[in-house]
């Protein structure tokens, strides 16, 4: 099977076309390559014969439609993301993820078999609900969504996916729209919670302090892994037009004071004492998904507990920051 991804040198998108490629799939990445660059592992990946890297705007539509028309599916996880990056370029967000994904639609429009478009949506379709403290916990998918407040720049990147939602459903194409849950692993950059808590810990000297931002707020991770796994069974597996489902796990919910702690004791690094620090800007207090939907499709039961994957992922940084110094 030929498929398209967009983001393809990014977090998940290399992961999934490992993936893909193992399961003898054609995978052809796009990127623009404006935030991660082509390390040695994507290099690695696109020298198999199985891969096509294209460095790609998709704002660029001449170049876009230049592309083939024969992908049974195509992924689209290109978009600004990152809290930081996020409230420093609101508008930036609106604009940008939204003509991306207008474009990727009319490219999948002219394809002449497509199987499935997936869209990867975000769980901050859900803040605004419980900010107003109605959001049911384990979250739904049908929960009633509420928009946060407008002026807040976080809330930009929410609303780009809520509308993104709209025109894939809006679209005619069989789509799925997942709603990633805190998907964490190897490889993911600097800008998200657990890799900034392994680069915060190597900085700090025996015996001093960490602070800790937002630390009752409770999160439910989910392996990297998992997640690739369970999208391949989504795409698979889903016959049907149309599907919005969470994905992540449901358990086990921990706090984020909690979960500096287990990675200290990952790292042989209980001499540091820790400390609370301020909520961070629009970070929601509690987000767990209720998945009942995505076990029903997927099947998928074995999953990578918190332990081994914090194990698996501060082994990785530990070994690419050795070797970026």
């Amino acid at each position: 099977m030929k498929i398209l991804i967009t983001g393809g040198a990014g977090f998940i998108g290399y992961h999934l076309a490992k993936r893909f490629v193992s399961d003898n799939h054609h995978v052809t990445l796009l990127d623009n390559l404006n935030k991660t660059g082509i390390d040695n592992e994507l290099e690695n990946l696109i020298k198999s014969d199985k891969v096509t890297f294209r460095q790609l705007d998709l704002k660029n539509v001449k170049a876009l439609m230049e592309l083939e028309d024969d992908y049974s599916v195509i992924i689209h996880l290109a978009a600004i993301l990152g809290v930081q990056n996020v409230i420093n370029n609101s508008f930036k967000v609106l604009d940008f993820n939204q003509e991306m994904l207008s474009n990727i639609l009319y490219l999948a429009k002219k394809q002449k078999k497509l199987y499935k478009f997936l869209f990867a949506s975000t769980s901050e379709v859900y803040a605004g609900t419980l900010s107003k403290s109605l959001l049911e916990i384990p979250t739904p998918e049908d929960s009633n969504i509420i928009l946060p407040d407008l002026n807040m720049p976080r809330t930009s990147y929410m609303l780009s996916k809520v509308y993104g939602e709209a025109m894939c459903l809006a679209s005619g194409l069989p789509v799925i729209i997942i709603r990633p849950h805190n998907i964490y692993g190897p490889r993911m950059g600097f800008s998200h919670v657990i890799p900034q808590i392994i680069k915060r810990v190597l900085e700090t000297k025996i015996g001093n302090k960490l602070g800790v931002y937002s630390p009752d707020h409770t999160r439910v991770f989910c392996f990297v892994e998992d997640a690739v796994n369970l999208i391949s069974e989504l795409i698979f597996n889903y016959k049907d037009q149309n599907l919005t489902v969470n994905l992540g796990n449901s358990s086990p919910e921990i706090n984020i004071r909690n979960l500096v702690r287990r990675i200290l004791r990952k790292m042989d690094r209980e001499d540091i004492n820790l400390f609370d620090l301020n909520e961070t800007e629009g970070s929601p207090k509690r987000r767990v998904p209720n998945i009942d939907l995505l076990n029903d499709i997927t099947r998928v039961t074995d999953r990578v507990s918190l332990d081994e994957g914090l194990v698996l992922t501060i082994k990785w940084y530990l070994k690419f920051l050795k070797n970026s110094n």
